[in-house]
């Protein structure tokens, strides 16, 4: 028998709200980082004014500015 991923089963049903959502979406993030070393911040929710800035102009250096 062929394993199929798991993420095609989440394709058929309803798209989490609310919290749930919130919880999917840290839980991608959370995985991200530990199988890949890939981080994913928010700006918005980083509450230190000295880090988030330093997260946005290095985002900016990388990517080039938003439009």
């Amino acid at each position: 028998m062929t394993r199929i991923s798991s993420i095609y089963h989440r394709a058929h049903g309803p798209a989490p709200t609310g919290a749930e959502a919130k919880q999917r979406n840290h839980d991608a993030c959370a995985e991200a980082w530990h199988k890949h070393g890939l981080a994913v911040i928010d700006p918005e929710q980083v509450r230190d004014d000295w880090t988030r800035q330093a997260i946005i102009n290095e985002a900016n250096r990388q990517y080039g500015k938003r439009g």
